[in-house]
């Protein structure tokens, strides 16, 4: 956090067991640094890094208005371009749970878009009693493709009908990058402009997979049948390799929270059944996953009880003790995750000691 007020985007990059000096991308006062729905950097095939990160545009009609940038370092984050948008209307509204995978040459976004509601806002602002812009349309989900360059070739909506307010998160597999979201289920045939945000429906989680330049028709992963009308920030996440693929989330269902993960050998088109990895206690959810050298196994990350977890899982079911990695704050989306070899994990996460937060990295072996 600055002195000033407002936020930093900062990046260090890491050189066996040495650290480079800290190096700031974008800051100050409207900055969105909400803790689910985390700036990025990410290293593009030819060795360039592309950073992405949100600004705050809160409005009147939509206080969770923000914009996406995107900028370019071609010297390891010492400079950066001038940051772009990835879309090219100028709609106030939500563009944010960004995540991101290698497209070819370049590298793919995906994130949440409130494109429909602020077409919708626009129609009916001057109508009287018209319903408000955050009680009419859907949340969508959306992709765009970056070449080399940062510079946006393609773009579409992969799903037009999602929840409001989860993390998404992407992979790829042999078969093309996969893409797993908490998803909004509707009647068929309905429309994104008829969707009514402010309707409990079953909200579980989906994936789909780009697949020769086409996005293929959302899966469930696994029917919870998790009736909510609330925003739950709690989205799901996704490792792969060749054609395995694993996926652990957050669900109430039942009015039971806990922490799932389930297996897929083909690429995402089916999977396990799933199995739970909290302890019971009030899981928070926040979960993140890598999958092991093994492409058997996983490491999950997941909140409860105020603490960090870690528990290693098998897709034959079987479970470690979990493992805590200490005090976190509330919605951290963390651990982090880096495969080291067939023995261990680097975990990156934050504490929260002493009501003061921090970054901590340590190595996990298994």
């Amino acid at each position: 956090m600055l002195a000033a007020g407002g936020f930093s985007f900062e990046m260090a990059i890491a050189n066996g067991s040495h650290w480079s000096e800290v190096r700031t991308i974008a800051s100050g006062k409207n900055l969105s640094m909400f803790t689910a729905d985390l700036p990025a950097v990410v290293e593009l095939p030819n060795g360039n890094l592309l950073a992405y990160w949100e600004l705050k545009e809160a409005t009147k009609d939509d206080p969770y208005a923000t914009t996406i940038h995107t900028a370019i370092s071609t010297d390891e984050g010492a400079t950066w371009s001038t940051p772009l948008t990835l879309y090219g209307e100028n709609l106030a509204g939500q563009h944010s749970f960004i995540s991101s995978f290698v497209d070819g040459d370049g590298v793919g976004l995906v994130w949440l878009d409130a494109a429909e509601q602020s077409k919708l806002r626009g129609i009916v602002k001057h109508q009287k009693g018209a319903r408000s812009g955050m009680e009419m349309g859907s949340i969508g989900l959306r992709y765009a493709a970056l070449n080399s360059r940062g510079e946006v070739s393609r773009g579409a909506f992969v799903d037009p009908i999602t929840c409001e307010c989860c993390p998404t998160s992407a992979a790829v597999t042999e078969r093309g990058p996969v893409v797993v979201y908490r998803g909004r289920q509707e009647a068929s045939g309905t429309k994104p402009s008829d969707v009514d945000p402010n309707r409990p429906t079953v909200r579980d989680i989906y994936i789909t997979r780009l697949e020769g330049g086409r996005w293929m028709k959302p899966k469930l992963v696994h029917a919870d049948n998790w009736i909510i009308n609330a925003c739950p920030d709690n989205g799901p996440s996704v490792d792969a390799h060749g054609k395995s693929v694993a996926v652990a989330w957050w669900t109430q269902s039942g009015e039971e929270p806990k922490v799932q993960v389930a297996f897929s050998r083909d690429a995402g088109d089916t999977f396990t059944q799933t199995i739970r990895v909290d302890a019971g206690g009030g899981a928070e959810g926040q979960v993140t996953v890598v999958l092991l050298p093994d492409h058997k196994s996983t490491i999950v990350g997941w909140l409860e009880d105020g603490m960090t977890w870690a528990k290693l899982v098998r897709d034959s079911g079987e479970t470690s003790a979990a493992v805590s990695l200490g005090p976190a704050p509330r919605h951290s989306r963390l651990p982090r995750w880096i495969v080291k070899n067939d023995k261990s994990v680097t975990a990156i996460w934050t504490r929260k000691d002493n009501e003061v937060p921090s970054v901590s990295v340590s190595e996990i072996t298994f």
